[in-house]
C-alpha cells in the first residue's frame, strides 16, 4: 500500500477592505482595482502553472479573457494585469512550489528504499516560502459600472472619463453614465 500525503494551500492576494485587488495597466502604468472574483483564483492558478514545468500543461489552459484599461483604453489578456509587486511574489511562489514538488518527487525514491537498498543521494527540503505582498491600502474611489453592472475603483484625482475594464464601454464619470 503506498502512502499519499495530502497537500493543500490557500493562496490569495491582499485585497482591500471592499474585497478589491489592485490592477497595473501595462501600457499607461496607472494603477486601478477591480472586485476579486473566481476569474481571478483561475487567472492566479494558470500564472503560477505557467511558471511551473510540468507534464499537464492541457490542464492550465483556459479560454482568454480580455480586460481594458479604465483611463487609457488599451486592452490585453486578462493575465496581462498584475503589479510588478505581484508577479514578482507569484514567480517566487511557484519557485518554492517548484522546490517542493522536487523535494517529494525525492522523497518517493527514499519512501520506497526497500526496492532500492543503495540510495545514492538524501533529499533535503526546501525552505518554508515566507515571502508575501505588502496588506493593501483601503485607497481610491469606488465607480459604478452600469454596463455591466460592475465597480472599478480609479484614483481619487481622475477626472477624465473612463472605461468598463470588462466591456469596453466609455463612462463620463462627472455625470455617472455611459458617455455618448
Amino acid at each position: 500500500m503506498i502512502a499519499i500525503d495530502h497537500f493543500e494551500e490557500q493562496l490569495k492576494l491582499p485585497l482591500d477592505r471592499r474585497g478589491f485587488l489592485r490592477r497595473e495597466c501595462s501600457t499607461c502604468h496607472r494603477q486601478f482595482k477591480l472586485r476579486w472574483s473566481e476569474q481571478d483564483a483561475v487567472l492566479l492558478l494558470r500564472r503560477l502553472g505557467n511558471e511551473l514545468r510540468h507534464e499537464n500543461e492541457h490542464e492550465v489552459v483556459t479560454h482568454p479573457v480580455s480586460r481594458t484599461c479604465p483611463y487609457c483604453s488599451a486592452s490585453a489578456h486578462a493575465d496581462a494585469w498584475w503589479t510588478e509587486e505581484q508577479r514578482l511574489y507569484l514567480s517566487r511562489k511557484a519557485a518554492a512550489l517548484g522546490e517542493e514538488i522536487r523535494f517529494e518527487q525525492l522523497r518517493h525514491v527514499e519512501r520506497t528504499i526497500g526496492q532500492n537498498p543503495n540510495l545514492t543521494f538524501l533529499p533535503v527540503p526546501p525552505a518554508p516560502f515566507r515571502a508575501g505582498v505588502r496588506a493593501e491600502p483601503d485607497d481610491m474611489r469606488v465607480i459604478p459600472l452600469v454596463c455591466c453592472g460592475e465597480d472599478v475603483k480609479v484614483r481619487d484625482s481622475w477626472t477624465g472619463t473612463i472605461h468598463c475594464p470588462f466591456c469596453g464601454v466609455e463612462h463620463d464619470i462627472q455625470r455617472g453614465h455611459p458617455a455618448k
